[in-house]
């Protein structure tokens, strides 16, 4: 009998704790990454993919392959600087091919690319592919150990003209 009445009490403890657990985001759900214009967040950067393009050179620097050159604001949302690291920030394919930043435009943000809390500034992040890759995400990251924001990079079909 007191097996029994001291396993409803845990039980009834145990309640409270995991509707506690759940609300706190421990228990995070999925969604679809955002698209081209759509806001993400890692950790104490905001990001906003503005333009995809591609081109054989860029500057003058002329591409292996070809360049795939990714426009976006990145704004820190935390309290303190924080270090914006290109070398962090992957590419992929459709076959879920990975690829790293080759430059990055403007080449420096001020002090060791430190962003200061609230500002925004507007890079382009330059990744040399094979020329018949089509980038299908970028993931966008914080840090290099920062879990990621995935971002879908295809365009949505333009709605049929209407003829009349």
């Amino acid at each position: 009998m007191f097996f029994g009445r001291m396993g409803r009490l845990a039980a009834l403890l145990m309640l409270p704790v995991a509707v506690f657990l759940a609300s706190c985001g421990l228990f995070k759900t999925t969604s679809a990454p955002a698209g081209i214009g759509q806001e993400v967040l890692d950790g104490k950067f905001a990001f906003i993919i503005t333009n995809i393009d591609t081109s054989p050179t860029f500057g003058h620097t002329r591409a292996q392959g070809v360049y795939v050159i990714v426009s976006m604001a990145v704004r820190n949302v935390g309290t303190e600087a924080q270090f914006f690291e290109m070398a962090a920030q992957t590419l992929k394919d459709k076959a879920g091919r990975q690829y790293s930043a080759s430059f990055m435009d403007p080449s420096h943000l001020g002090e060791v690319n430190n962003i200061d809390p609230g500002l925004q500034v507007s890079v382009k992040e330059v990744f040399d592919v094979p020329p018949d890759v089509r980038p299908t995400q970028i993931v966008l990251h914080d840090s290099a150990s920062s879990h990621g924001a995935p971002v879908n990079l295809a365009q949505p079909p333009s709605p049929p003209i209407p003829r009349g």
